[in-house]
């Protein structure tokens, strides 16, 4: 027989009463007074049984015995208010349920709800005692669930809030009526009755409650639990995937949140590209959660793309610690990596990164398997092409030629001829590419290239060109004979450094002497040097026997003795030497002897012993016509009429060959 209870005001304050399930009494919300119900007998045990099962039949979505119920219902008591409040719910369900109803028969349907909910409403727009005493005969948390959709459809909030008290998610075995309350839950942003529904995984629709959860529960580590839970039912496979990558594309979630759901989804089975993962959650990742999902990503082993992907990340992410927990995890479970040149190359040009933390990253790059030719195309473009401070390059290609066994030819002549990068350390570095055994036969013109281009200071130049001629390079015979006559450098180190590639075994021109002579400056002329590059093989030009004559200062001791010997291996024939030179104010030219004695200063001694190999051996004769700025004239006319200008040993040699003689 049915039952009814009274007991709806508290008896010690008249404070309104909540019903304990657990405890069956009702406790006040004001005072805690508990109080036991008062039984009553109504009389309606059987069409509250047959109320029940409908509304059960309802929440678990048999709507043919629902409606069957209600039939009954109908026949036992039409007017009574659980016959009513399983029609309202039998219809709402019915609507909102997809396929439950043919399309035709919705408005119907819907009319016929609002026309019962107006009837509820007229009965009371609270919940009366009548109606409690259902509730309390119910008991199912399935029907309550259900009662709470339906009542928060209508916006029936005293009826809504009644029944959520006498609602037990633990209890609660229809899909169907966890899935509305799930729904309800994070509609209304309570979230304890979220974490209880999902607790009850063996009574859930996973499939809905996935999505329900990532797309509606707000962002905590609740969430993730939630979503761990779900997912470690086993229920979800590749089906559940297009749910999660829209959730990773499209939420707002943190990282910490993003993290926690992807390491439960790899967890689970399910793949998600590697791309994906990288975009959605490793970019705003910190180094733990980086490790916590790459070592997820890395149980399996990974293809090539996905493993270019990774290390793609790890160098580009501008993080160490999260670059260096993507690596460790690759390196940890052995998966097969190649790291590609451009990765490596990429890394020493990024400056979200420190020089330590490169060289961090480099070391650990070399842990794993890199190519030769690819290795060596990344210290070619560092070594030749950044532009880095020299005080980080010097640090970062220590790191390089650490692991370099050796350098292409190619790299070193570019660093050589076309880089200054490096400054004052371009000697050292250059030094510790040959330590490394290169084959000095494959550089031989490559002192000759460098002496020849302007690359660099020419302080380091000369450090570079002392380094390339101490490993054995030597200079090529052109490129030699141009240092010679041309370079700037100091005698001393001209001297030294011809000595040095002599012993390379350079070769020296055999008119290396004589082109000294035709290309250096009357200033730079060095008696030691032109000893040292002058052989009995030279031959020597009109211009040079001119230049060494009238231009050069020579030690007294032995000028005329070396200018008898260029006569001697002179191509031409000393009488046939026209000389220009300027003497007080004109422009004269005449012959050797003529302008050696007008413009030399040399020591007496000296210019008498010329100037008899002159007169005596080369028969050039003293007196010869001359063109004086224009005017053709004898030497004797020019020298008497300027007697009084003309130097000391000028005179001398005049005296001695008797110009002024009136018989000469």
């Amino acid at each position: 027989m049915a039952v009814s209870f009274v007991a709806r005001k508290c008896t010690q304050c008249a404070g309104r009463l909540q019903y304990i399930k657990e405890k069956k009494i009702w406790q006040c919300l004001y005072c805690g007074a508990e109080i036991e119900r008062e039984e009553q007998y109504d009389g309606l045990f059987t069409i509250k049984n047959v109320v029940r099962q409908s509304l059960l039949d309802t929440a678990y979505r048999r709507l043919d015995s629902a409606q069957k119920n209600l039939v009954e219902c109908e026949k036992i008591d039409s007017r009574y208010i659980g016959t009513l409040i399983a029609k309202i719910a039998f219809e709402m369900i019915s609507v909102i349920t997809p396929g439950a109803c043919d399309d035709r028969d919705v408005r119907n349907i819907f009319s016929q709800l609002k026309k019962n909910y107006e009837q509820l409403r007229e009965i009371s727009t609270t919940v009366t005692e009548e109606e409690e005493a259902l509730y309390e005969f119910l008991e199912e948390s399935d029907i309550f669930a259900t009662l709470l959709l339906v009542y928060d459809s209508l916006n029936d909030t005293a009826r809504r809030d009644y029944v959520l008290q006498l609602v037990d998610a633990k209890e609660i075995y229809s899909k169907y009526a966890n899935s509305n309350l799930l729904s309800y839950s994070l509609k209304n942003g309570n979230t304890e009755l979220a974490d209880a529904v999902i607790a009850n995984t063996d009574n859930l629709d996973v499939h809905i409650a996935i999505g329900e959860i990532l797309n509606k529960y707000p962002d905590n580590e609740q969430k993730g639990g939630n979503a761990a839970k779900l997912l470690a039912t086993g229920h979800l496979k590749d089906d559940g995937k297009p749910v999660i990558e829209n959730y990773l594309n499209s939420s707002d979630d943190s990282a910490t949140t993003k993290a926690l759901i992807l390491i439960s989804t790899l967890d689970s089975g399910i793949r998600i590209g590697v791309e994906m993962i990288i975009n959605t959650v490793l970019c705003k990742a910190d180094a733990e959660q980086t490790k916590s999902v790459l070592s997820c990503v890395c149980k399996s082993n990974l293809n090539d793309e996905e493993t270019l992907r990774i290390l793609s990340f790890a160098f580009d992410c501008g993080k160490i610690d999260v670059a260096m927990a993507a690596l460790t995890c690759l390196k940890d479970t052995n998966q097969y990596v190649i790291v590609p040149a451009k990765y490596l190359t990429a890394l020493l040009s990024e400056s979200r990164y420190s020089t330590q933390e490169k060289i961090t990253l480099l070391k650990t790059a070399f842990e794993f398997k890199l190519e030769n030719k690819a290795f060596e195309s990344v210290v070619a473009t560092y070594l030749c092409h950044n532009t880095d401070d020299p005080t980080v390059r010097k640090d970062i290609l220590a790191c390089l030629f650490d692991k370099a066994v050796t350098f292409p030819t190619a790299t070193v002549e570019t660093y050589v001829l076309k880089c200054d990068a490096d400054g004052s350390e371009k000697p050292n570095i250059i030094s510790q590419m040959f330590d490394k055994g290169l084959n000095t036969s494959f550089f031989n013109d490559l002192l000759s290239k460098y002496m020849n281009s302007d690359i660099d200071t020419s302080e380091v130049r000369a450090e570079v060109i002392d380094v390339l001629s101490k490993i054995g390079l030597r200079i090529d015979p052109q490129s030699f004979v141009d240092y010679i006559c041309e370079s700037d450098d100091e005698v001393q180190y001209k001297i030294k450094f011809i000595n040095k590639m002599l012993s390379n075994g350079a070769q020296m021109r055999s008119d290396a002497a004589n082109l000294y002579l035709e290309k250096t400056e009357a200033e730079e002329f060095s008696s030691e040097l032109f000893a040292l590059v002058f052989t009995p093989a030279s031959s020597f030009s009109a211009i040079a026997i001119e230049n060494y004559l009238l231009d050069f200062k020579d030690r007294a001791a032995i000028k005329a003795q070396n200018f008898k010997t260029l006569l001697e291996l002179s191509s031409c024939v000393a009488a046939n030497i026209t000389c220009q030179v300027s003497h007080l104010g004109n422009d004269i030219t005449c012959n050797l002897l003529q302008a050696y004695l007008l413009i030399t200063d040399d020591e007496l001694a000296t210019a008498f012993e010329i100037a008899d190999e002159l007169v005596s051996r080369q028969k050039i004769k003293i007196n010869e016509e001359m063109n004086v700025s224009g005017s053709v004239m004898k030497l004797k006319k020019y020298v008497v009429a300027n007697k009084g200008s003309l130097g000391s040993t000028t005179n001398a040699i005049c005296e001695k060959y008797k110009v002024y003689s009136m018989l000469f």
